[in-house]
């Protein structure tokens, strides 16, 4: 049986070097020269992350021809559940994690633009349900409650609730402790929100930053404001154009035309 580790967030594409992406585990799946048929362990921990990636490597793991037994060690959350559902048989160590909740999304724009983002999010979720109803005894509406409400549950109640088959001591084979957090729930809430702060659109933490910086400098505007400013004219009166030589200044006076014109009147004729 071949073993593989996965152990960070869920994501499309790696953009800090921590994301588990559908390239990369169908890369580990289906490694060049090994066998693909080969039953397959794979020791999970991750917080979760994008539902989209988390659908397209659940359906890698149920097109993988070998058996697959997947072992949560640390925490499962969001995402990372819906991952680990494909497996053919999915167990939790005694002080693993596990969390189910509501898919979330930023959304912006006109009225239709959010309900448009609500109708994914009704769909989204109820695209985790189907893929929850395959291993959870529970009625689909208490687990779609349970989403709302964002649980957290150990193995015991992981086990209980049906979402996985069994508790694993990786020493000493299956056994059925109960309700042992020896993973700090603090620490993988903290896990869960450092994702959901990393994913929102840049230009959303770009507004923020803007709106931050200026409530920083609104009181120094401010003070500039109150300080008496010098009346200055809103525009300045145009200069005049030199004269050139082809058009040289007139002189005041009586024109050069009314004055040939007197002058003809009082020159004397000739007899």
């Amino acid at each position: 049986m071949r073993e593989i580790h996965l152990n960070g967030y869920i994501d499309d594409a790696e953009w800090f070097g921590d994301e588990i992406t559908p390239e990369s585990l169908h890369e580990m799946l289906y490694p060049p020269g090994e066998g693909a048929q080969d039953d397959l362990r794979i020791i999970l921990n991750s917080y979760g992350g994008s539902c989209n990636a988390a659908v397209r490597m659940f359906d890698d793991l149920r097109a993988y021809p070998g058996n697959v037994h997947i072992i949560v060690s640390g925490t499962a959350a969001s995402a990372a559940t819906v991952l680990a559902t494909a497996a053919d048989r999915l167990e939790m160590t005694p002080g693993s994690l596990w969390m189910i909740h509501d898919p979330s999304v930023m959304a912006w724009g006109n009225e239709r633009d959010l309900e448009e983002a609500i109708r994914l999010l009704r769909a989204c979720k109820e695209s985790i349900l189907n893929v929850y109803s395959r291993r959870c005894r529970k009625a689909r509406d208490e687990v779609g409650a349970m989403m709302r409400d964002t649980t957290w549950m150990d193995a015991g109640a992981a086990l209980q609730d049906g979402f996985i088959d069994g508790i694993v001591d990786m020493g000493s084979g299956i056994i059925n402790a109960a309700f042992c957090h020896e993973t700090s729930l603090a620490e993988a809430k903290a896990k869960v929100a450092a994702w959901m702060e990393r994913s929102r659109p840049k230009r959303i933490r770009n507004a923020d930053k803007q709106q931050d910086a200026e409530a920083e400098v609104a009181p120094v505007i401010a003070a500039q404001q109150a300080e008496p400013q010098s009346l200055e004219p809103q525009q300045a009166e145009p200069e005049r154009e030199a004269p050139t030589e082809a058009q040289p200044a007139t002189p005041p006076g009586v024109p050069v035309a009314q004055l040939q014109k007197r002058l003809a009147l009082i020159t004397p004729t000739k007899r």
